[in-house]
């Protein structure tokens, strides 16, 4: 069986050197490999969220598109949005972590409001978010302000 909470990337120019590290430390404090998700939805069973983070030039070639599938009948999401890769590559290591995890926890919320919207599928983004944040040891108000997401 698969992992009920998987996170990856996808990259491109510098953006891997700076992401990974960051998704590793990130995975192991949530324990992604034994993250429990039916507390958060009976209806969702599996749930991969991809950090996507490509140069401007690659993502106008079409590399890191906005992906967001929900498979109601297999109980699946597949969330992937691009990131801000200048800001990202320009940011301090603090700022770079808050944006992958803002990355995230903006996947989860995608992945609530599609649910609420179909009437398909229960999904607590909020409770799962507040999860994630408390294994990081980070209070969501640290994420008011910071930009996680492409917002073209």
């Amino acid at each position: 069986m698969s992992r009920a909470f998987f996170i990856s990337s996808e990259t491109g120019g510098r953006a891997n050197n700076a992401l990974s590290p960051i998704l590793r430390d990130i995975c192991a404090k949530i324990d992604e490999n034994n993250y429990d998700i039916s507390r958060f939805s009976a209806d969702i069973k599996s749930v991969c969220v991809v950090v996507c983070c490509f140069p401007d030039d690659l993502r106008a070639a079409g590399f890191g598109k906005p992906r967001k599938i929900i498979r109601y009948n297999e109980g699946t999401a597949d969330i992937r949005l691009p990131m801000p890769y200048v800001d990202f590559i320009n940011a301090d290591d603090d700022t770079r972590y808050l944006m992958v995890v803002k990355n995230i926890t903006d996947s989860l919320k995608v992945i609530g409001e599609r649910c609420k919207k179909s009437k398909r599928a229960v999904f607590d983004s909020d409770g799962m978010t507040a999860d994630a944040l408390a294994r990081l040891g980070i209070p969501k108000e640290r994420l008011e302000n910071i930009v996680g997401v492409c917002t073209d």
